[in-house]
């Protein structure tokens, strides 16, 4: 008789896969907003700056949310993203 994982998320992993989601949501949202940094009233070569530790900073996100949430987390929400680009027959 074999045993399997029927989806049940324990208590600890829960935590952690919602602080993943967290960072996720923070990452995406920080780096759809790069644009608007350009818009500031700084000289071009500091706004380009902040704009390239925000890209930086955002990735950097990416990967921890990566981290928290673990594969079965980072697929569910690669599925949700690509599924939007997909075609529908």
């Amino acid at each position: 008789m074999e045993t399997r994982d029927c989806g049940v998320v324990t208590k600890g992993k829960n935590t952690k896969f919602i602080a993943g989601l967290i960072f996720l949501i923070i990452s995406f949202t920080l780096y759809f907003c790069i644009p608007l940094i350009f818009f500031l009233p700084y000289d071009i070569k500091l706004l380009g700056s902040i704009a390239f530790v925000a890209y930086i900073v955002s990735w950097s996100l990416t990967g921890v949310a990566i981290l928290f949430m673990g594969k079965e987390g980072y697929n569910l929400v690669k599925d949700k993203i690509l599924s939007i680009f997909k075609r529908k027959k």
